[in-house]
């Protein structure tokens, strides 16, 4: 449900962006875009730990696809709130990966939070 309340927000931010300058409309979209990529990273970690973490290299997979995201994001924004966000989600998955790493379970909880305050400060207004 939470997923679907995400795209609603991004799908809600596309109609809003004629308001904003072309600039603010193209960072914006590509926020919004690369947040939708990131939550769907997060929701196949979460499953992939929920399988439980048989299989690492899913798990490090999932992680990867994050952290590549979040670099992008933090690279084509100027706005602190988003960069602050996005730190905050790659320190959540970096203590997945260290847990993974460490033979423990991992606490995912973090990361999709921090996944889901990623598209809400990508929403814009």
């Amino acid at each position: 449900m939470r997923h679907r309340t995400t795209l609603t927000a991004l799908v809600s931010a596309a109609l809003a962006l004629p308001l904003l300058g072309c600039s603010a409309v193209e960072n914006a979209l590509d926020c919004a875009n690369t947040a939708v990529v990131v939550v769907d990273s997060a929701n196949a970690l979460q499953q992939a730990v929920a399988d439980g973490v048989e299989n690492p290299a899913e798990v490090d997979q999932s992680l990867d696809r994050i952290d590549k995201n979040l670099d992008k994001i933090i690279e084509n924004t100027d706005n602190s709130d988003i960069t602050k966000v996005a730190e905050d989600l790659q320190q959540a998955a970096d203590n997945v990966r260290e847990a993974v790493d460490q033979g423990k379970a991992p606490d995912v909880g973090p990361v999709v939070d921090a996944a889901d305050e990623l598209s809400q400060v990508c929403t814009p207004g």
